[in-house]
């Protein structure tokens, strides 16, 4: 992959800047999420659990989402995605949903114990990935990149709800 990248970063001098994909912030953009994504797959393989699930795990644990609909509005899911994904994980023995007596429709959603111990492990995972792609830049420039991608994301927003 690499190779493929610096072999792409030399070719953008082959083509008029306009027109190269290399040029794309596009193209940039979904070969950093693509790479690392597939890294990151790679770890979670031995958990036997996907990275959407570990999404999900991860905001009931460190963000503290509690329902499924906070979870689909935070993590930007359609609310039977995460009915699905909320099934799977009950499944495994990693959360459990709590309804209240005086609002059965009401759900409340806990991680169990084995579930807890799962997403402090993954978690270390996730932060192991990003310190292998952020290697080598400031806290700075994370901070910044960050910032950046989001400003970037808000643009696309703006032109979804335009439409």
């Amino acid at each position: 992959m690499i190779d493929h990248i610096n072999h792409c970063m030399n070719d953008d001098l082959k083509y008029p800047k306009d027109q190269s994909i290399h040029q794309s912030l596009g193209y940039w953009t979904s070969l950093t999420a693509r790479t690392m994504e597939a890294e990151f797959n790679k770890r979670l393989a031995h958990f036997g659990i996907t990275r959407v699930a570990w999404v999900v795990l991860g905001a009931i644990h460190f963000d503290e989402k509690s329902s499924p609909s906070e979870l689909a509005e935070f993590l930007s899911i359609d609310r039977a995605a995460i009915t699905r994904l909320l099934d799977k994980l009950e499944q495994q023995g990693l959360i459990i949903r709590c309804r209240t007596d005086e609002d059965r429709r009401s759900v409340s959603l806990l991680l169990t114990p084995k579930g807890e111990a799962l997403s402090v492990e993954i978690a270390r995972e996730s932060k192991a990935v990003n310190a292998q792609f952020s290697d080598g830049l400031t806290p700075e420039e994370v901070e910044q990149y960050i910032g950046t991608v989001k400003k970037i994301l808000a643009n696309g927003n703006k032109a979804v709800t335009a439409l």
